[in-house]
């Protein structure tokens, strides 16, 4: 026996104790133990013997220390470890765990980390496991099992190796040359030192090809890779890929001579080369630091000249920082060595103690790991948060009193947000007394605020107090002030403390100048100048009653002029500076602001000056105006789109799709007008909103032009052409959206960004606009005084063509009507966009709803449209009814010889005789050709048989020539004839009141001759029924009539013949004769029948005829 131990003993005289002996002497002890007990007396102790229990248990025995994977010594990152622990003992065994000697304590940890110990099965066997769910580089390392069992202590060690992802390296990280040139990419895997790893390079996200010559590379030994470019041609990414990581470096080509590149320099102890402008130079990070990169940007200055920015070193480590940073990350992940304000301690002495400056940006990495121990302070540790306060503030110091140690004005505020937490942490630590740090860039004063007597409980603070010493530059003034209800919280004595940070160069790291957008639309541009003083009252909460008021006396840096104001600013929680938080009392010549502000907060003093320029003219009031005014005109012309549109699939035609296009161009206009008013639009989406108003502006004022342009070719008998009309409307739709395009895109070129979603007085799409605008409003203006004289022309050489002349003089009229209402709206919203006065607000909305009502009117409610057509025709008919008629209607006779009785067919059918004279004929009436007029008027006289009072018809020529017999040859067509109505040839006179009128066609309109028979006739015309045909250098074959008389002749027509006219083959629509030349159809009475045949007649007839049948299948 050895070891021998109480281990206690009860008030009732119970004794418990161990020892320590042979297995193999356990019954010995067991008897002799017995033997002790019936003697009832150890010395002068009685002993009970019916109290007496022995039991026998194993000494502790440490068995095994393993991992539960097959690869008993290798994880890999984000693999599941589990240690085991295997002892055998007593009950009260106890398992505590260690890697590399710091103790793993779960509690610690802010990830998913635990030991447990399995329950004991009853042979003194007892497991313990430690579980990490995801494995990190730094969980590798010797993990020791420690068991404890009564005073004895085994402990068992294991090393577990984390097997790191490959660490992929491209050299170099970027790269900028020559078109032609020859560049080496070299990719290495540093931590990887195993030939079984492969290497693969992709071009642009494609698999790289292997191409002598051009692109090939090679395998490193042990491990990495050469891609060898030869004579490079296009910019492109190449990628190294390694496993499941990768990286990636931009081969950019250039063009010196055309483009400037920055050159390369040595600066921050780095060699910088080559790069173009846009992209980024990637350097390794410099000596004595740790990280992947450094990056510089390369930037345009103008549009000549480019410029390096400051680099940025945010993803380096001081090496020094390295070894307690780890340390840090280790108590996170569960392993306790440190703490976090030993950290910040020891990040204190390196920087303390470095006479290197930060490099630009630094102090953001710095920055960053601030945050996390102040994060995991606040979560794990919060007692650990005083311990480390002061050492805290003197690091932010130290980056502060850095140039351009951060670049990022949000950064910034962070760190005065990280500031400002770790004083009130500092505060809640202090009973009494106050705190006083003055420092190379600030200085922190925290102090108790003293009570004072009156109807209500008030605080105050002065700042500075005679009781400490201020640096010189020191200049300004603080007071704090509390407004409290009495008892309202049971404490009439609270105590608070006042925090006050003054900041000497945080101007240093804030933009020069701010602009800030006004709700009247104008600019305000604002610039610091003065320190930064931040104010906050630990445990005190604003509220209806607890009111704080902050009275600052702050010395401006420098002094202003008279253009300038003076403002305090107050930020907020997002970063950013509200100049209308604090109240601002200024004397003249006097640099020292007086500010009262409702709130604690970072304040400082701001020079404020109205930028000139109006950039977007938005009025609260007057949105909703504008947006009723858009957004009447879009209704109105989705109303008219929609009309037009059914009507246009069933009557196309060019002038049709004008409409369309005029209606479809203003409805996307006036939706981004809508948009851009009332949605908060980003700088990035003005030049999308600019292109796209110019664009469907543009198009909705080329569709007049176009129509004008449509109506003066018709008019001046330009040779008609399918291909005529949409190339008229590609050709002035198209030009100005190309001079829009390429103004954008020599913006871009040369870096020019929109300063507004709309037009701004000066800039270059203004004039460019503009300039458009209005030269297609003079070339409409030109068209339509030259298509008004022309017209006024033709009508004064014939009447028949007065009223279709009429007709587009009516449209093109409505054109300009509408031209003009684009150009007042499109006028109006510039001054809107442009101008601060409200009443141009009500102008642009004014006019665009008025756009919106001529586009209705002129589009819908002209009687073009189907729709409307039945209502104007009764109010037509009713007018006609009132009045009296102008003149009688034209009634022509004619007597009908014997011979043509005998001669006569049986009737012909009445759609026969209701086909138009002039369709019949297949001649152009007057000088404008019919069929070319699809739809467009077509309706307002399609299916009426008024009469024509006052207009006249053209004489009628019909010559009976000699039978030609057109069945001579084998491709001849048949022979034509004339078929006489033998129900009118017993009469032997008839009249017929003939009606002008227009009748509905798929592909064109012509002009058809309704015809009654009256009871009698009222005028007699003696004529001839000879009708000359159009074409002068053919012979006329127009009307081959058989008749067994030669010669006819004149008679007196008292009857008018029922009489199938024959189609003219000789002449088809596309044959027109030159202005001026065209002849008028002549009626006149002949009684003859020339008698004319020939085999050029022939040949002559048969080729018109197949030309016309050619033009009407293309019609077709």
């Amino acid at each position: 026996m050895e070891d021998l131990k109480i281990l206690s003993v009860t008030p009732a005289s119970e004794v418990t104790f161990q020892f320590f002996g042979n297995s193999n002497d356990g019954d010995k002890i067991r008897e002799s133990l017995n033997r002790l007990v019936q003697r009832r007396r150890l010395s002068e102790i009685a002993l009970e013997s019916t109290h007496f229990t022995f039991q026998q248990k194993p000494a502790l025995r440490l068995q095994s220390l393993r991992l539960d994977r097959s690869n008993e010594h290798e994880v890999h990152l984000a693999d599941e470890i589990r240690l085991y622990c295997v002892a055998q003992g007593s009950y009260d065994i106890n398992f505590v765990w260690y890697k590399d000697n710091m103790l793993v304590n779960v509690s610690k940890a802010v990830r998913g980390i635990r030991y447990e110990d399995l329950p004991n099965d009853g042979s003194d066997v007892h497991t313990s496991i430690l579980r990490i769910d995801k494995a990190t580089t730094l969980d590798a390392g010797q993990y020791t099992c420690q068991a404890i069992d009564r005073g004895v202590q085994q402990c068992k060690s294991l090393y577990v190796e984390v097997k790191d992802e490959p660490d992929v390296k491209i050299t170099p990280m970027s790269a900028t040359v020559e078109k032609g040139s020859h560049i080496k990419l070299t990719c290495t895997a540093p931590n990887m030192y195993s030939t079984a790893i492969g290497f693969g390079w992709t071009k642009n996200r494609a698999l790289l090809k292997l191409e002598p010559g051009s692109e090939v590379w090679e395998d490193l030994y042990p491990a990495g890779s050469i891609l060898k470019i030869t004579n490079a041609q296009k910019s492109a990414i190449y990628t190294c890929n390694v496993a499941h990581r990768s990286m990636s470096v931009r081969v950019e080509l250039t063009n010196r001579t055309l483009v400037p590149t920055c050159t390369k320099e040595r600066s921050w102890a780095l060699e910088w080369p080559d790069t173009a402008p846009g992209s980024e130079a990637l350097l390794e990070c410099p000596r004595r630091f740790v990280g992947p990169k450094v990056s510089r940007l390369c930037s345009m200055k103008d549009a000549t000249t480019p410029e390096w920015l400051m680099p940025d070193f945010s993803n380096c480590l001081y090496e020094p920082l390295v070894l307690p940073y780890d340390k840090f990350r280790s108590l996170t992940l569960g392993y306790q060595n440190t703490t976090g304000s030993q950290t910040i301690l020891a990040f204190w002495d390196v920087l303390n103690s470095r006479e290197l400056s930060l490099y630009p940006n630094e102090g953001d990495r710095i920055l960053n790991i601030l945050i996390e121990i102040e994060r995991y302070q606040r979560t794990i540790d919060p007692s650990d948060l005083y311990r480390s306060a002061e050492t805290l503030t003197r690091v932010i110091n130290r980056i502060l009193s850095e140039e351009n140690s951060i670049l990022s004005p949000q950064r910034l505020w962070i760190l005065l947000q990280l500031a400002e937490r770790n004083l009130v942490h500092w505060s809640k630590k202090l009973n009494q007394g106050s705190i006083h740090l003055a420092l190379s860039s600030m200085v922190v004063d925290i102090q108790p605020l003293q009570a004072h007597s009156s109807d209500s409980i008030t605080h105050s603070l002065q700042i500075p107090s005679n009781d400490h010493t201020f640096p010189d530059w020191y200049n300004d003034k603080v007071a704090i002030r509390l407004w409290k209800k009495r008892y309202r919280d049971g404490k009439a004595n609270s105590t608070y403390k006042g925090i006050v940070v003054v900041y000497r160069n945080v101007s240093s790291f804030l933009p020069n100048a701010y602009v800030k957008e006004l709700d009247d639309g104008t600019d305000l541009e604002y610039r610091i100048n003065s320190h930064a003083i931040a104010t906050t009252v630990s445990s005190f909460k604003s509220d209806k009653h607890n009111k704080v008021w902050v009275d600052l006396q702050i010395k401006q840096l420098q002094n202003y002029t008279g253009s300038w104001n003076v403002s305090c600013g107050l930020m907020d929680y997002s970063g950013s500076w509200n100049l209308d938080g604090c109240i601002v009392n200024t004397f003249p010549g006097d640099i020292t602001t007086h500010c009262l502000c409702p709130s604690t907060g970072t304040v400082a003093v701001f020079l404020t000056a109205r930028a000139v320029r109006v950039v977007l003219a938005k009025k609260e009031q007057t949105t909703f105006i504008v947006t009723l005014g858009c957004g009447s005109c879009l209704i109105q012309c989705t109303l008219s789109l929609l009309i037009l549109g059914v009507y246009w699939w069933k009557h196309r035609s060019w002038l049709n799709f004008l409409k369309l296009q005029c209606c479809g161009a203003l409805i996307g206009a006036m939706a981004l007008f809508i948009y851009a008013i009332r949605g908060n639009l980003s700088d990035s989406n003005y030049s999308l909103v600019a292109i796209g108003l110019e664009a469907f502006l543009l198009v909705g004022m080329s569709a007049p032009i176009s129509e004008a342009l449509i109506i003066y070719s018709q008019l001046v008998h330009v040779r008609s052409s399918q291909h005529l009309q949409p190339t008229v409307i590609a050709v002035i739709t198209g030009v100005p959206i190309l001079a829009v395009l390429a103004t954008e895109l020599t913006h871009k070129s040369t870096g020019w960004r929109h300063e507004s979603w709309w037009l701004i007085y000066g800039s270059g799409v203004y004039n460019i606009f503009v300039t458009c605008a209005t030269m297609m409003f003079f070339v409409f203006m030109l068209l339509y005084m030259g298509v008004l004289h022309k017209a006024h022309a033709l009508i004064e050489e014939n009447v028949m063509k007065k009223e279709t002349i009429e007709s587009r003089t009516r449209l093109l009229h409505r054109a300009a009507v509408i031209t003009c209402g684009i150009i007042a709206m499109e006028a109006s919203s510039i001054f809107y966009i442009n101008s601060t006065s409200i009443i141009f607000h009500y102008v642009f909305a004014s006019l665009s709803s008025v756009l919106g009502f001529i586009i209705i009117i002129g589009y819908v409610a002209s009687g073009e449209i189907g729709l409307l057509r039945p209502v104007l025709r009764k109010l037509k008919r009713r007018l006609e009814t009132n009045s009296e008629p102008i003149s009688e209607p034209i009634k022509v006779c004619s007597k009908i010889e014997a011979e043509m009785q005998n001669d006569a067919t049986p009737p012909p059918p009445s759609s026969i005789m209701a086909e138009p004279y002039i369709e019949t004929r297949g001649i152009a009436a007057g000088s404008i050709d019919m069929r070319e007029f699809t739809t467009e008027t077509s309706s307002s006289y399609s299916k009426s048989s008024t009469s024509i009072a006052g207009r006249y018809l053209p004489e009628i020529r019909i010559d009976r020539s000699d039978d030609i017999n057109l069945e001579n040859y084998s491709t001849s067509p048949r022979k034509y004839q004339e078929a006489f109505d033998t129900a009118y040839a017993k009469r032997t006179s008839q009249c017929l009141a003939e009606s002008y009128g227009v009748t509905d066609r798929n592909t064109f309109r012509d002009f058809g001759i309704h015809q009654s028979v009256p009871s009698e006739c009222s005028a007699k015309l003696l004529c001839s029924a000879d009708i000359e045909s159009r074409l002068s250098a053919m012979p006329d074959v127009t009307l081959a009539v058989k008749t067994d008389v030669e010669h006819l002749t004149a008679v007196e027509l008292k009857a008018r013949e029922h009489v199938n006219v024959i189609p003219d083959i000789a002449n088809t629509t596309e044959r027109k004769q030159p202005d001026g030349e065209e002849k008028m159809p002549e009626i006149r009475v002949t009684a003859c029948e020339t008698t004319t045949s020939g085999m050029l007649d022939r040949i002559s007839h048969d080729l018109d005829y197949l030309l016309n049948r050619t033009h009407t299948k293309e019609e077709v």
